[in-house]
């Protein structure tokens, strides 16, 4: 059965990334192929805004801030990426129960695309593309449920502006900035900095829509309905609002008064599957309230709050936060690929207790 394919005419502003979340929003199904016109920043679902990018100084180059409902972290999105964003039902014969296995499966045709462009790429899970010869990062994708939809995200690099990427991250410190820079060079690549020449968008575009058409049984391509525009635009405008770039995901306890036996414990954890930050006030002992962020892959997105849940009331003890974190991934169907309840211990816990 082919799919309805979208080509949008509106590539302002932070529109393109908001196209996805509308059709999923409207429950229709299909692949939406654009490059935005402008540069904007990211944030991944679970993101703390705040503690992953530099919001003054995103202001200060007048690049807008755009939270997306998929996971993964703060990324520089803007011309010369051409975006791949599938929507299917989540019961969708073609779509794999697991996000891992989507991850691969849905990537067969990107590295297909890849290949047409002179770059020859592989899988590398949890959910990048890289240069098989460097194994430099050339795609980052995100999957991730709205609604009744299933959501696979991801952009062709024909070019990416590393140097800039670089001046949005929070860093905590200035001089750890040059740095950075430096390892976003020797770690992220593009179709120019691969074969010496900026693929023409069209050819770019042509290439993703024959090698996706072939894996999915073909496209119908179709003017995105008006009320898909209309709401794309409301939606732009509800990720980019305050509220959800900086809550509820960033609760703050900088009104906290810490006494004797309640103190606050920011941890962070590198897993496989992606950064785990955490935010625990623990009284007494135990776990009192949690937060959990990162740019790691969860579905569904809404068991995050579960999750958190199922911590609330736990010693502050590796065996137990382990113990409740596989309670509460099996009870609530949680798939979080890459991060096992040992990897959310060590973001939670960390050293200061001990097994």
């Amino acid at each position: 059965m082919s799919l309805a394919l979208f080509r949008p005419k509106d590539r302002s502003g932070c529109t393109p990334i908001a196209y996805f979340h509308a059709l999923a929003r409207l429950s229709i199904e299909g692949v939406v192929i654009v490059e935005p016109r402008d540069m904007f920043v990211s944030v991944g679902y679970f993101d703390d805004t705040e503690a992953v990018v530099d919001v003054e100084r995103c202001e200060s180059l007048g690049l807008p801030l755009i939270r997306r409902e998929v996971g993964g972290g703060p990324v520089l999105l803007g011309p010369g990426q051409v975006f791949y964003n599938l929507v299917l039902h989540k019961d969708d014969l073609r779509v794999p129960r697991s996000i891992l296995k989507a991850y691969e499966e849905f990537s067969v045709p990107i590295i297909k695309t890849y290949r047409r462009l002179g770059v020859e790429t592989e899988f590398k899970a949890v959910n990048d593309l890289v240069v098989a010869s460097s194994k430099k990062k050339i795609s980052g994708q995100g999957a991730a449920d709205i609604g009744e939809m299933f959501c696979f995200v991801g952009a062709i690099l024909n070019e990416f502006n590393t140097s800039l990427m670089a001046q949005v991250i929070k860093v905590p410190d200035e001089k750890f900035r040059d740095k950075l820079q430096k390892t976003l060079e020797e770690n992220v690549t593009s179709v120019k900095k691969e074969t010496g020449t900026q693929k023409d968008p069209t050819e770019v575009e042509r290439a993703l829509i024959e090698e996706l058409g072939a894996h999915f049984g073909g496209f119908e391509e179709r003017e995105l309905p008006k009320e898909v525009v209309d709401l794309a635009r409301e939606i732009e405008g509800e990720l980019r609002s305050d509220e959800q770039l900086f809550a509820p995901r960033t609760r703050r306890y900088n009104t906290l008064r810490v006494r004797e036996g309640v103190y606050f414990r920011p941890g962070l954890y590198k897993a496989v599957g992606g950064l785990i930050r955490s935010k625990v006030v623990v009284q007494d002992g135990v776990i009192r309230e949690i937060t959990l962020s990162g740019d790691f892959s969860l579905s569904p997105k809404a068991m995050i709050v579960e999750l958190e849940r199922a911590f609330v009331g736990v010693p502050f003890k590796k065996s137990a936060v382990i113990e409740a974190a596989e309670m509460a991934i099996e009870s609530n169907s949680i798939d979080i690929p890459g991060v096992s309840a040992a990897d959310l211990a060590e973001a939670i816990v960390g050293d200061d207790q001990g097994a």
